[in-house]
């Protein structure tokens, strides 16, 4: 059994789930690495889809076949697997958690946007590496690789919102939707990194915007001309862009409060000599019983 098998709950806010919405009921579909054929399986039981498939590993493969109307065995990286549908164009083109896995998801994509249909839309998911468990590992000196999850260890590529949405333009995309599956900064993956962070370190990443998905869920159109070499401009976030100038902020004035605690400290620390000297006086214990009859 693949290791990417699994089973999901087509109604729930997953990202398998929202994927599926996504495509739409009785669409042509291609899934690219479908791996065992979990999406497949719903797509054509719970959706009315005539699903396709590719897949590099020949046992998922074998697997899908049971979910699928066809599924062809070719490694995405290299070219020629397009030509493999023999001349079909599909309705949609399904990339779930895939493209991270490539070493040129450029060239996948654009290869992917000439087998769509006129109208046909391309539906992707990728792990956001931009959450705040991973800035969480980062700052303890950490990047841990597992066998599955955000940083599984056959990632090898790797996507913010921003850097995903950049890609699909020079592909010839226009972006229509942005999903994300969020968990909030914190993460069973990377619970151990964040729960090491100083308190104020912590608080001020849990505030950004940008961290809080754990995938980012796309859906695009095709454009009339592609234009690989337009990067556009990052897009504006007003949201993210107000994090930003808090945290800057907040660095700015951290010298200032140092030196203001500082001086509260010393003020503190010469108030409590002054004290300690005067208990040590004459005065202080001649005047000791008269200071006993004074207490209630």
């Amino acid at each position: 059994m693949s290791r990417y098998d699994y089973r999901f709950n087509p109604e729930d806010d997953g990202t398998a789930a929202q994927l599926c919405r996504l495509v739409g009921p009785g669409r042509r579909v291609l899934e690219l690495g479908c791996a065992a054929g979990a999406m497949s399986a719903v797509l054509t039981r719970h959706y009315r889809c005539s699903v396709s498939g590719i897949e590099a590993d020949p046992d998922a493969a074998a697997e899908a076949r049971a979910h699928a109307d066809r599924v062809w065995v070719a490694d995405l990286d290299a070219s020629g697997w397009e030509t493999l549908p023999g001349g079909d164009r599909f309705d949609v083109v399904l990339a779930a958690d895939v493209l991270e896995h490539l070493r040129d998801p450029l060239a996948c994509v654009l290869r992917a946007r000439d087998l769509l249909a006129d109208g046909g839309r391309l539906v992707i998911s990728v792990p956001n590496i931009a959450h705040g468990g991973v800035l969480a590992a980062l700052l303890c000196d950490a990047f841990p690789y597992r066998d599955t999850g955000l940083l599984d260890r056959t990632h090898v590529h790797f996507f913010t919102r921003h850097s995903l949405a950049q890609m699909l333009c020079r592909a010839g995309f226009a972006i229509d939707t942005v999903q994300t599956v969020d968990t909030g900064p914190w993460h069973p993956e990377f619970a151990a990194y964040w729960r090491a962070l100083p308190d104020a370190l912590r608080e001020a990443l849990a505030q950004n915007p940008a961290g809080r998905a754990y995938q980012i869920i796309v859906q695009a159109r095709s454009l009339p001309q592609p234009s690989p070499q337009a990067l556009p401009a990052l897009a504006h976030d007003a949201a993210q862009d107000q994090w930003l100038a808090s945290l800057a902020a907040r660095l700015a004035a951290g010298p200032a409060l140092r030196a203001e605690a500082e001086a509260a400290r010393a003020e503190r620390d010469r108030a409590l000599a002054e004290l300690a000297a005067m208990r040590q006086s004459r005065i202080w214990r001649w005047s000791a019983p008269l200071r006993r009859l004074r207490r209630p």
